[in-house]
């Protein structure tokens, strides 16, 4: 059985070493080096980095050439409340993103705290394409939200499993030190299903976003 963790970062990736059985993704900064273990990777700007790309989109494109058939999709990126830059300078960045992710056929990985308002603004301009909401752990009345916009989520590693996604979800360690072993016993128990069931369930949602 391999399990999926659809959003990590750099230390938990280091924990994966040895472990086969864990198909990793890793969300890459635009200055991060790729490492050895990761299985795959989204690349984007996050919200809360600080420093301002000349060229974010060349930028953005040249990684994820240079990663090849590792990479997976643009992102993280999106809006923050506690970044220093305005939530319109957010936006911008966002949409260029959304416009690499529509010229690449990927997923957008989004990262929002506090702008699910501007999040819902923006997919009804650009209704096409997968968007998928990391970490998430908010109310059912925003995942039906986000729902009826066609926008996925990552499960946060504490989500609390108020409600259950109808659309297809993602299970993830992001900066969180919880074993995925017990995210997925977790989530299966909720779900009434088997752990390896879950496991080919999220193996298939995977290679249904790879071309």
């Amino acid at each position: 059985m391999r399990l999926l963790d659809f959003h990590t970062h750099l230390h938990n990736i280091e924990r994966y070493r040895g472990d086969s059985t864990v198909i990793a993704v890793r969300s890459l900064m635009p200055d991060e080096e790729a490492d050895d273990r990761s299985d795959l990777y989204t690349v984007g700007i996050h919200p809360m980095d600080e420093r301002r790309y000349a060229d974010p989109g060349g930028l953005l494109l040249r990684r994820s050439d240079e990663l090849g058939e590792r990479f997976l999709g643009i992102g993280e990126c999106g809006w923050d409340r506690r970044s220093s830059w305005s939530m319109e300078e957010q936006t911008a960045l966002v949409r260029r993103h959304i416009v690499l992710a529509d010229q690449l056929c990927c997923p957008l990985i989004l990262h929002v705290v506090g702008g699910w308002h501007l999040l819902l603004r923006e997919r009804r301009a650009h209704p096409e394409g997968v968007w998928v909401v990391h970490g998430f752990r908010g109310k059912p009345e925003l995942l039906r939200q986000l729902e009826e916009a066609h926008i996925r989520v990552s499960l946060h590693p504490k989500y609390h499993w108020e409600a259950v996604p109808t659309l297809p979800f993602f299970l993830e360690t992001d900066d969180s030190d919880l074993p995925l072993r017990t995210i997925y016993s977790r989530a299966a128990s909720h779900l009434d299903l088997t752990e390896e069931a879950l496991s080919d369930m999220m193996l298939h949602r995977l290679n249904a976003l790879r071309p």
